[in-house]
């Protein structure tokens, strides 16, 4: 049993990294095709919304959602606590906030607590000992109700408010689920956090899921031990599932009704034509015994977003690393390291460059075979496994990675590498670098010229209503949009069929010069003549206040010749302007 410390946003609580009880549980298949809300997720054509669930009586999932009240479940007066508040729609990243008379700090003012809301979304720290009359909930029953705004990339035009409850209850004679059975609803391939928490007991708290192995209660979604829900959606529809809980005395949770033991929860995936992603994990490799000698090691390597919120600085921030239920957590220093021997003598090492977004992650001397339930692994198979970063208030992101396994005698390996070994069956959109050059296109309009790079990895385990996946083979055709109502479709010259690199050159003066992409490394480059500043909405660089900072945002489209699907991408990625010039790392 792995002892390890665990850290969303402000809350530490101590968790056990042990997968072996997330093992066979019940759970159906989709009963319901989930709801469609039309091809775009990360676009513009979905509204900006809370996929939180309503308090039950005040609110539907299709009412306005700044009308409604939404719920954060459960917790004991005083307990240490995580919850997250979501969001789809517009362009990510999103930045959460709470604001005005009814604000988070207001409502809990004058009563011990640490309850901060992080700008990504993650509520945490210890809930009041105590509440006056007047701080209740909507329903009338003690609590926290307070506003919570949410803001997309494109700024103050994309906003949703509404507010949040969270109901705090006396857990002295009672064990039971907090969480509501209605969990919020995710989008297909796209990341989700979540956590199913309880109330009362004695910690430390185990989760299973009866019937469901390896704790994939939905297809890319994974329960572990803890209670953290997380992962990218891999089918749609509306799923059912069981979790069972124990204390530390093997008392068996009830129901939030506390009618019965154990909890049915609720979630539904709903389409999304499009990839938009945070993390994209370049390499993972873990290697062990089974049973564990206590030699496990894990070695990764990742991009991160590091840029998505223009308050927010990797150094001195919280860090978290989690793979299947194993979970490292602590603290990054002014340098942006973490490095840290835990108690089962576990040597943790994590670097961020905080200019590239490039994670290293080192782990040594660790205990990972029950956690990743090596006894499953199977020599020249697959395993697939959740991975999650969470860097302080801005960054909580998930993939979903299929292994390559190798198994010899108690031996055991993971390998990931993009475009190598393992795949990322939900596939990744993700910009790393931007410039942007002020100019003066060829009418004599003022612009910009820009060189992007980016990654683009086809899904290749999600299908399309017809039944076909994405891929990069028989690209022929490459739309690209940039900022607000630029729009440009470029025409493959030459096609070579069963090749997936390819190159399309642009033909307009004003526009696209020329985009590229390699279908080993999944590593793309666009290039642009100086592009009209009001076809973008992307102002100048040098009419940007001081070091002010404008995002940019990049969709990416591709159509195959073939039966294939196409390829549908959308990031954003913050640029600060620096004189005639965008650069997307602040000025050292």
């Amino acid at each position: 049993m792995v002892r390890l410390w665990k850290s969303h946003a402000l809350a530490l609580s101590l968790v056990f990294a042990v997968a072996g009880f997330c093992h066979a549980i019940n759970t159906s298949s989709p009963v319901q095709p989930g709801a469609s809300a039309g091809a775009r997720a990360v676009g513009t054509n979905i509204p900006l919304n809370f996929t939180n669930p309503p308090v039950a009586g005040f609110g539907t999932n299709t009412a306005p959602q700044n009308t409604q009240d939404f719920d954060l479940g459960d917790a004991c007066f005083g307990s240490v606590i995580t919850r997250f508040i979501t969001a789809e729609g517009g362009l990510k990243p999103y930045r959460f906030t709470s604001i005005g008379p009814l604000s988070l700090q207001n409502v809990v003012a004058g009563t011990p607590n640490s309850l901060q809301l992080g700008l990504s979304g993650v509520l945490a720290g210890s809930a009041p000992l105590a509440i006056s009359a007047a701080s209740t909930t909507i329903t009338g029953a003690p609590g926290l109700r307070f506003f919570v705004q949410v803001q997309d990339a494109k700024g103050s035009t994309s906003t949703s408010s509404a507010f949040f409850n969270l109901f705090l209850v006396d857990c002295r004679t009672s064990f039971a689920f907090a969480t509501p059975s209605q969990l919020p609803f995710g989008r297909l391939a796209t990341s989700y956090s979540s956590v199913i928490a309880v109330v009362g007991g004695t910690p430390a708290y185990i989760f299973s899921t009866p019937g469901v192995p390896d704790g994939q209660v939905v297809p890319g979604l994974f329960l572990t031990s803890d209670g953290a829900l997380f992962g990218r959606p891999l089918a749609l529809g509306t799923f059912t599932f069981t979790v069972h809980c124990v204390d530390a005395r093997k008392t068996v949770a009830l129901n939030r009704a506390h009618t019965a033991p154990d909890q049915a929860f609720t979630i539904t995936i709903n389409d999304n034509a499009f990839n938009s992603t945070d993390v994209v994990t370049l390499s993972c490799s873990v290697k062990g015994a089974n049973p564990t000698n206590g030699g496990d090691s894990l070695r990764y390597k990742g991009l991160i977003n590091v840029l998505g919120q223009d308050t927010f600085s990797l150094l001195n921030s919280d860090f978290s690393f989690r793979i299947g239920s194993v979970v490292y957590a602590g603290r990054m220093d002014k340098r942006g390291q973490f490095k840290q021997t835990f108690p089962d003598h576990s040597k943790f090492t994590a670097k961020i460059n905080t200019r590239s977004g490039t994670l290293n992650v080192s782990i040594r001397d660790g205990s990972f075979a029950t956690a990743l339930n090596a006894g499953a692994l199977v020599d020249h198979g697959t395993a697939r496994k959740p991975l999650e970063v969470v860097v302080g208030d801005a960054v909580d992101s998930s993939e979903i990675l299929d292994f390559d396994s190798s198994v010899r005698g108690n031996g055991y390996g993971l390998n990931f590498a993009l475009g190598r070994s393992g795949t990322n069956p939900a596939g990744a959109f993700q910009i790393y670098s931007v410039k942007g050059k002020d100019g003066i296109t060829l009418g004599g309009q003022s612009g910009d010229a820009w060189q992007v790079n980016f990654f683009a990895v086809p899904r290749t385990a999600i299908a399309n209503a017809k039944g076909q996946s994405a891929g990069f083979d028989d690209v022929t055709v490459a739309t690209v949009r940039i900022g607000g109502n630029f729009s440009q479709t470029l025409n493959r010259a030459s096609t070579s069929f069963g090749s997936p690199n390819f190159s399309f050159k642009g033909q307009i003066t004003d526009g696209v010069k020329q985009i590229s992409l390699t279908g080993q490394s999944f590593k793309g480059k666009l290039t642009t003549n100086v592009l009209n500043q009001i076809a973008t909405s992307i102002p100048l660089a040098s009419q940007a206040p001081g070091f002010g900072t404008h995002f940019f945002s990049l969709g990416l489209d591709l159509q195959r010749s073939g039966t294939g699907a196409p390829f549908n991408g959308e990031h954003a990625r913050r640029i600060f302007g620096l004189g005639n010039q965008y650069r997307d790392v602040p000025p050292k």
